[in-house]
């Protein structure tokens, strides 16, 4: 950025891209101005998948049900995603989709699943100052709403959330409409950066 002449900038991430987002926002917090984190469960604990959050057990079936490698895979990921699934899901479709965006690095992505979840608490997670817009689908079965308000109270006075009804963790995609508007509106906000 600074060789661009970009000395701050806003930061805004959906799902996994959260986690990169509230990363960078740690990091520099003299650069990046604002956060957005849509559908982003950057305050998980490892615990919360033994308690009962997550559609999922362990780290294993969770790197299992994220990183598909067969049609039945991408349609129970799918399902877990949107409110609303697509009735119809040809396999043919399916299967280019794991080709496309699963078949690759299959282990570094599961190893990526494990660094970011196992022994995480929410004491080491650091505390951002930066306005931050969190905005979650109420229906979100990969990020469960309970996280949207553990990072609000995290975050505390300079976090603000907005639950998207009738949504799930595909928010920006069920309701693109609604997110998109949200994002707009917070950065047309007093205290932006032109």
């Amino acid at each position: 950025m600074d060789g661009m002449g970009v000395r701050r900038f806003a930061v805004v991430g959906v799902s996994y891209g959260g986690f990169v987002a509230y990363r960078l926002a740690a990091m520099y917090p003299e650069a990046v101005e604002r956060v957005v984190l849509v559908s982003s469960g950057v305050c998980l604990e490892e615990g919360d998948l033994a308690a009962g959050l997550f559609p999922v057990a362990d780290v294993g079936e969770a790197a299992e049900l994220l990183v598909p490698r067969r049609p039945a895979e991408v349609r129970r990921l799918v399902k877990l995603t949107f409110v609303r699934p697509p009735p119809i899901m040809p396999s043919c479709f399916l299967k280019d989709y794991i080709n496309v965006m699963g078949s690759d690095h299959l282990e570094e992505k599961a190893e990526l699943l494990h660094a970011l979840i196992n022994d995480r608490k929410l004491s080491d997670l650091p505390k951002i100052n930066q306005p931050t817009l969190i905005i979650w689908g109420e229906q979100d079965q990969v990020f469960p709403m309970e996280l949207a308000h553990r990072l609000e109270r995290h975050l505390g006075e300079s976090s603000r959330l907005v639950v998207v009804k009738n949504a799930g963790h595909a928010a920006n995609l069920e309701k693109s409409k609604e997110v998109c508007k949200s994002i707009i509106d917070y950065f047309q906000e007093p205290g932006s950066s032109d």
